[in-house]
């Protein structure tokens, strides 16, 4: 067993005992990497799926740490400001389509000058794996997509590997060649611990905002860029209804592009409130305001009680920060559930949103609650859910 100092359960410190090997999931005695550096793409829900996978890395290295090299900089700088394991934040946008012979070659001497001795490609982009080589990154590690791929990699893992951990990653089932490395070179992953953590002061700041509250808190997200992954209003409203006639709270989360929608759902809310007297217009609060930023999202998912939204950046960042999640999947092949509690819900109408069966999604948060409570009860470590 072992004792360390750590954040539990808000602003204050305390000891914690953990067994002998998760009080650093990752760690491992004889470090198998010096400086290295992990590349990720697509957008920030994309991005923050490699989390669980570049920590264990991360604890592999000397440095104890793993820089990230991603096309959102600005935004995942923010998200992992307080995470430890977490290094340098690269800006890859300037290499995202590398040619060695017509792009910046800034971003290669920057590569360069942090002399990394490893690569991770958690994604099949070519042209990563052209400017780490064009970099001199000597050691190439991660996903091949193509003939070009496995030339310039040391280790390629091949996108059908992955075996059972398949099924966890819905349309990305490529991603579980990632886990499998891993998880073969003796590291290990470990879903039941936070991969993001939450800055102290803002977990304190965020603990007043809730204190009025009254809980069970729920963080809800309606809305996605993509319109084909929006819950309808009034049909999502039904679901809150049901859910609030018993009380607790309700809080819509998503990022300023989701304005219009939060107004119309607030709304919507306040006119049922006038006829169902069973719900208060108080149950249901916009997070979106001038205190709003990504880092008190991150504070907000790590005190509240349950998530329930569609498929979106905010449903990845529920399940790294272990909120137990009920997501609605555009379809079925969408469903996620590689970290944390999940309990998925697909249309009847597949594409459809619209048709999601209200019975579907309370029947799925029930059982999370049910699965969640039995996650306190087992795991091996006190950190909020």
């Amino acid at each position: 067993m072992q004792t360390v100092r750590c954040a539990v359960d808000g602003d204050e410190t305390s000891n914690v005992t953990f067994p002998a090997d998760s009080a650093n999931p990752a760690s491992d005695p004889t470090p198998e990497f010096g400086r290295a550096v992990g590349f990720v793409a697509g957008g920030i829900g994309d991005q923050i799926y490699h989390l669980d996978q570049l920590r264990a890395l991360a604890g592999a290295c000397r440095t104890g740490s793993i820089d990230i090299a991603c096309i959102h900089p600005g935004p995942i700088s923010r998200i992992l400001a307080a995470t430890p394991w977490v290094g340098r934040i690269i800006d890859a946008r300037t290499i995202r389509r590398f040619r060695p012979w017509d792009n910046d070659r800034e971003a290669i001497r920057a590569l360069r000058l942090h002399r990394y001795d490893t690569a991770f490609f958690m994604h099949r982009s070519t042209s990563f794996k052209l400017a780490a080589r064009a970099a001199a990154i000597p050691r190439r590690i991660g996903l091949a997509g193509s003939i070009l791929d496995r030339l310039l990699l040391n280790t390629a893992l091949p996108l059908d590997g992955g075996g059972e951990r398949r099924a966890l990653w819905g349309h990305r089932p490529f991603i579980a060649a990632l886990d499998d490395y891993v998880l073969g070179t003796g590291l290990r992953l470990a879903p039941t611990i936070p991969t993001i953590i939450a800055d102290r002061e803002m977990l304190a700041a965020t603990r007043r905002f809730l204190a009025p509250l009254p809980g069970p808190v729920t963080i809800v997200n309606l809305f996605a860029l993509d319109a084909r992954r929006r819950w309808p209003i009034d049909a999502a409203l039904d679901v809150i209804a049901t859910l609030a006639a018993s009380g607790g709270s309700f809080i819509l989360n998503a990022g300023p592009d989701a304005t219009d929608y939060h107004r119309a759902t607030i709304s919507a809310w306040q006119e049922r409130c006038r006829t169902n007297r069973s719900i208060s217009a108080t149950q249901l609060i916009d997070s979106l305001g001038p205190d709003a930023s990504m880092e008190r999202d991150v504070a907000l998912y790590h005190l509240a009680d349950n998530y329930l939204g569609v498929d979106s950046f905010t449903a990845n960042l529920a399940m790294n920060c272990n909120l137990p999640a009920v997501i609605l999947f555009t379809w079925q092949r969408d469903r996620l559930a590689y970290r944390s509690v999940v309990e998925a819900v697909t249309p009847t109408t597949a594409g459809d949103l619209a048709t999601t069966r209200k019975s579907d999604v309370i029947t799925a948060f029930s059982r999370l609650k049910k699965a969640a409570v039995a996650t306190v009860a087992d795991q091996d470590h006190p950190l909020p859910l």
